[in-house]
């Protein structure tokens, strides 16, 4: 908008703002459609880069900060009794200015901290002119029969989120993803058919950048709608065999994302309504358990490493006491990270530690044939942790303490599940076994 025609706008409407002309609803709409992020085709070839919108952020933020003042303008003269009238602002306006604002809500290669500020600062003026207060009561419909603007902002961008177009327009997949993650339990059901496709559009794709997008609002979606609207159709279905193939992918970034999605989506589609109900058959707990653990029993990257065992505890908490049938593989996984992390990687050993804890709480049966392998692994990382302590004299850090812990746990809870199997593998620990200071003293509080 020109400064011209914005100081002609706001002149006019400070005279008289409360009969507010069509044609500056008009003027508001023409620059809306303006200031739109433009089609970048070269995003099927390649994702955008900065560089790409260039031109684009040389002049964007002027024309928010524009229609900021406007509708501050407007919203200040306009009696909240005439906001629905002619004179107020129409349907099309509102949404118009809400996508455009979702294109600049969160920081990305087209947005500024500027574009940011004032897309914050026009949807504030917007939640005045529609009487509202949230955004949450902008987009849904509410009791006074006030019509939300979710399901009309769906429909415009849905040309630029067709599988053919929706890598050219980045910004409608940034939109979408805010919108989305506006609405929550109840009010997302009626959509469920609207914004699903979108979102497993965005997760077949090859930019990594692209799935974890997908994934996230996969996860938003399931987590918020019930177990029975997920079955109609078999979405529930469609979302985990989406979802199925990338546990065989090998980034670290896109592992915690995807698990945490799959637990989701399990918790819904697996088992009966009530979460303890017991189901012992072969289900797709298993499956993903088997692709999870065999991938971390070949890698050596400690990135990824850490990222698996990072998801596996939650994994196994979910799972609940399906986890029986792996509990030998499961225990021998834990072994060889804890070996491996005992020394340097901490944070990898307290969740391979938390993981063995979830085992032995669901799992506390198969415990005591147990006893050997986890007392093991146990004892020896507590040596680990606790060694430096022996060699260099100086206490352990708030991470390593946390560990000893852990460990102590652990120890606790199978000695206590195991007490006649654990007093006849550690019937002399006590006088044979005081490595050092620390060491003695778990050992004492657990066979004490």
């Amino acid at each position: 908008m020109g400064d011209t025609v914005l100081f002609e706008t706001l002149e006019f409407v400070r005279k008289d703002g409360n009969e507010i002309p069509k044609q500056i609803w008009e003027h508001v709409e023409n620059e809306v459609l303006k200031t739109y992020v433009p089609q970048m085709t070269i995003g099927i070839e390649r994702p955008c880069e900065e560089s790409d919108y260039k031109k684009y952020l040389l002049s964007i933020g002027s024309r928010l900060k524009s229609l900021a003042l406007i509708l501050e303008q407007i919203a200040e003269n306009l009696s909240c009794e005439e906001s629905h009238t002619s004179k107020g602002i129409s349907k099309n306006c509102a949404v118009y200015l809400l996508l455009l604002c979702g294109e600049h809500m969160v920081a990305d290669k087209w947005t500024t901290e500027e574009t940011i500020k004032y897309s914050g600062e026009i949807i504030s003026h917007l939640c005045k002119l529609w009487q509202c207060k949230t955004i949450l009561q902008l987009l849904i419909d509410d009791e006074s029969k006030r019509v939300g603007l979710f399901s009309a902002a769906l429909l415009y961008l849905r040309p630029k989120l067709l599988k053919n177009t929706w890598k050219t327009y980045p910004a409608a997949v940034s939109c979408y993803q805010w919108l989305l993650f506006q609405i929550k339990s109840p009010h997302l059901s009626p959509h469920l058919s609207s914004v699903l496709p979108t979102a497993l559009i965005i997760l077949d794709d090859f930019v990594l950048e692209n799935r974890i997008c997908g994934i996230k609002c996969l996860n938003h979606i399931t987590d918020n709608v019930t177990r029975t609207e997920l079955g109609w159709n078999g979405y529930g279905d469609v979302i985990y065999k989406a979802l199925e193939p990338i546990l065989y992918q090998r980034e670290a970034v896109i592992v915690q994302p995807l698990v945490s999605c799959l637990i989701t989506v399990l918790g819904k589609v697996e088992g009966g309504y009530i979460r303890d109900e017991p189901n012992y058959k072969w289900s797709r707990y298993d499956d993903v358990l088997e692709k999870l653990l065999q991938a971390m029993e070949l890698e050596d990257r400690l990135a990824l490493r850490l990222a698996y065992i990072t998801s596996l505890p939650p994994l196994l908490e979910a799972a609940g006491l399906r986890m029986c049938r792996w509990s030998k593989r499961l225990l021998r996984v834990c072994g060889c990270y804890l070996e491996v992390a005992g020394y340097s990687e901490q944070e990898e050993a307290q969740h391979a530690l938390l993981a063995i804890q979830v085992f032995i709480r669901h799992c506390w049966p198969l415990v005591p044939a147990h006893t050997r392998t986890l007392l093991e692994m146990l004892f020896r990382l507590l040596c680990d942790v606790t060694y430096k302590e022996e060699t260099t004299g100086r206490e352990l850090d708030a991470e390593e303490q946390h560990a000893v812990n852990l460990i102590e746990e652990c120890l606790m809870l199978t000695v206590t599940i195991a007490p006649e199997e654990s007093k006849i593998l550690c019937s002399d620990i006590k006088s044979r076994a005081r490595f050092n200071q620390t060491f003695a003293k778990v050992i004492d509080r657990v066979f004490e």
